[in-house]
């Protein structure tokens, strides 16, 4: 009876602690893109660009904790390769990829009625699981690069917000600014460059900007 008790207690506990962090999960569709990945360099006073711009759209679910979200997303990636100079931009080459990645937010709920906004910051990484170029040879089978060289760490800050359809059911939605951090690609290019050029050409590496938007249905528990 007591070891009944004992656990009848640490449940009611569980509940407790539960229902004051307010877990839900759900899931949705995610659209994300991302421009200015690449590097630039000035060579003999002109001003060149090389870099992918990347447009995805794919579904997500997510785990919330009240003060946090977790989000896993699979998502298509069609891409664009392009270099750019002084007398404009050149598209060089296309191709798609397929990614899977993991965003973790810190929020802060602003209740206002049957409406909650929250501002959101927080970290994601972006695997590029597999893809094809422009002339569709698949990504794994050029042996001077591997498909992680494409993988990217960012930075997320936004807002969100959840309309309640019932005490259960709600729908969100988020709106996202991200940056990315150079990938192992471009850095592994400027560096190249820069040896190929006996050091007198030595290129930056740009960081990837862009929007993220979210629209998802949620259930509390």
């Amino acid at each position: 009876m007591k070891k009944i008790a004992i656990l009848v207690l640490l449940a009611l506990v569980a509940t407790g602690a539960f229902a004051q962090i307010g877990l839900s999960a759900g899931g949705g569709v995610i659209m994300d893109y991302s421009a200015n990945n690449g590097i630039k360099a000035t060579v003999l006073d002109e001003d060149i660009k090389m870099g992918n711009n990347i447009f995805s759209i794919g579904g997500f679910i997510f785990f919330d904790a009240t003060y946090a979200e977790l989000d896993i997303a699979f998502a298509y990636g069609s891409a664009t390769m392009y270099s750019k100079d002084d007398n404009g931009k050149e598209t060089v080459d296309g191709g798609n990829v397929m990614q899977l990645s993991f965003s973790l937010l810190g929020k802060y709920p602003i209740e206002l009625g049957a409406i909650t906004i929250f501002p959101l910051l927080g970290i994601n990484y972006n695997m590029v699981l597999s893809g094809k170029d422009g002339a569709g040879n698949k990504l794994k089978d050029n042996p001077d690069m591997k498909i992680s060289d494409f993988n990217q760490f960012g930075l997320l800050a936004g807002v969100g917000l959840d309309f309640n359809l019932t005490d259960s059911l709600y729908l969100r939605g988020e709106a996202l600014f991200h940056l990315r951090f150079p990938m192992k690609l471009w850095k592994d290019m400027a560096k190249e460059v820069e040896e190929d050029s006996a050091g007198l050409v030595k290129p930056d590496k740009t960081l990837g900007v862009g929007p993220q938007i979210k629209l998802a249905v949620g259930y509390r528990f």
